[in-house]
């Protein structure tokens, strides 16, 4: 699935049009019964909102099918100009050929006279307004849309909820707060950041005709993968296959009063399919754990010899979960260029330290999955929390490319990427809101990353089967924990493998 920016929606359109062939009008009228279909056995009754440009044409051929489906169904055009669309021109007289059951409004006046209508309708349709929308709403359209808002028992929007900037995801005064979104073709750049989710409602991707490789040539290669995708990338176990085929994972993690962290991400990395893991920590952390962690390996960090060659033995180096800023571990991470050619996965206590280190870094570049949360990711940038959550695929994406490394940069709708390429994961909720989830992802990615997955897909997959996970976890709950999650791993990847 792809995720584009209005500038690239249109020339989408414009080029299955003018190159493809493909008349708007037909364009429309796909649209149409593509909604149609999936509205049609919603009970009630319609009113039909349509502003005057395709996306109200869009309104109208909508009205027209469900009328013609023996629904009943009121259309209102907002009409403070007659400066319709071509396409909307020929619906509007398709349509006053089948109903009178019409208004137009115009004026703030007309407005307040849609109070009773609109009570009479129980399912709203908003196509108002669609992806072009870049300024500030006046006064009368807010007015219309909070109207809309407090007096329709159910709102369905099309393509875009009227009033959200479909590339920023900002409010343009005031937005229809849609119960049900179905937008065309790609999702749109906006609708992804947090100020816009709750106007969205659940969103549907509807397809309408525009040929593949038409979205793909004009990609900003940003994307949704489905479980179909997921399931290609994640390899099947092997029939002969045995633990040192596995990954060898040593994981430096947890200190006094952060045992949990440590014990979430080893546990985790064992029940994601790694082969030999070995949790490295202090000698608190270790007596701690030891009789709870059987299936993994635990190690004094004091012990230098010993953890100096389980690092050189280990295939994955997982480092960060629980830790804190002692002696020991900067000693450590000052010295993980001599540990060979390792992968690393960097989380919470290890991001700040090595981030600041450029010889670190320099040591990282295209071996590292980084895992940030927004604040983290604040802290290494030196910016604002609510800078990042404003701007997380550019934040994320220079990151990446500018220190050669994955960044994870973890959230609702967690953002995946190596500096080129953009990924978007949608699985999990926030019933899994708790402390140790972080952690948790830690060790799926790292156990990925031992399977001999790609650093890229390690971190798309682990994000994907941590939220669904957490998914599996909260089913009928109110709310999950790590460890509730943890046992839902093997589940998962079983179920995405198929």
């Amino acid at each position: 699935m792809y995720i584009m920016s209005t500038n690239k929606c249109k020339k989408v359109d414009k080029y299955t049009i003018d190159e493809i062939g493909i008349p708007s009008i037909v364009l429309m009228e796909n649209a149409a019964n593509e909604v149609v279909n999936k509205v049609i056995n919603l009970r009630g009754k319609f009113i039909v909102f349509c502003g005057n440009g395709n996306n109200g044409g869009d309104g109208l051929a909508i009205a027209r099918k469900l009328i013609l489906n023996n629904k009943d169904v009121h259309v209102v055009i907002i009409s403070r100009n007659s400066k319709y669309s071509k396409d909307f021109s020929i619906n509007l007289n398709i349509l006053k050929q089948i109903t009178t059951n019409i208004t137009y409004v115009s004026t703030d006046e007309d407005i307040k006279s849609l109070i009773p209508i609109i009570s009479n309708y129980n399912i709203t349709i908003d196509c108002i307004f669609g992806v072009g929308l870049n300024r500030n709403l006046d006064s009368f359209y807010i007015k219309l849309i909070n109207i809309i808002n407090e007096c329709s028992d159910m709102k369905v929007s099309i393509d875009v909820p009227s009033g959200l900037n479909a590339d920023s995801g900002e409010i343009m005064g005031a937005s229809i707060e849609a119960d049900i979104t179905y937008t065309f073709e790609v999702v749109k750049r906006g609708f992804i950041e947090y100020k816009a989710l709750s106007y969205l409602g659940e969103l549907n991707v509807l397809n309408i005709g525009i040929p593949e490789y038409v979205k793909r040539v004009n990609s900003e290669n940003i994307f949704i993968l489905n479980r179909d995708q997921y399931s290609k990338l994640l390899k099947k176990r092997s029939l002969y296959g045995h633990k040192g085929k596995y990954g060898k994972i040593a994981i430096l993690a947890g200190s006094k009063g952060y045992t949990g962290a440590a014990y979430i991400v080893t546990e985790s990395c064992v029940k994601s399919g790694a082969g030999l893991t070995t949790l490295v920590s202090s000698k608190y952390v270790q007596d701690k754990l030891s009789c709870k962690l059987i299936e993994a390996m635990t190690l004094d960090i004091e012990e230098v010899d010993k953890v100096k060659k389980i690092l050189n033995d280990s295939d994955v180096i997982a480092i960060g979960p629980g830790m804190t800023e002692e002696k020991v571990y900067k000693d450590i991470l000052s010295d993980i260029g001599s540990y060979g050619d390792k992968f690393f996965v960097v989380d919470v206590g290890a991001l700040q330290l090595m981030s600041r280190d450029k010889n670190i870094m320099n040591v990282l570049k295209g071996k590292a999955i980084f895992t940030p949360h927004p604040g983290e990711m604040a802290r290494i940038i030196g910016k604002s929390i609510s800078f990042v959550e404003d701007n997380r695929i550019e934040v994320a994406k220079r990151y990446a490319k500018e220190n050669e490394i994955i960044v994870v940069l973890k959230g609702y709708n967690t953002v995946i990427t190596d500096g080129n390429d953009v990924y978007i994961n949608n699985s999990g909720n926030s019933k899994m809101a708790s402390g140790g989830m972080g952690d948790c992802l830690t060790g799926i990615i790292s156990a990925l990353i031992g399977q001999r997955h790609s650093l890229i897909n390690s971190a798309l997959l682990g994000t994907y089967i941590h939220g669904l996970a957490g998914e599996f976890a909260s089913h009928e709950k109110y709310c999950t924990v790590a460890s509730e999650v943890i046992e839902n791993i093997s589940k998962v990847m079983n179920y995405i493998v198929g």
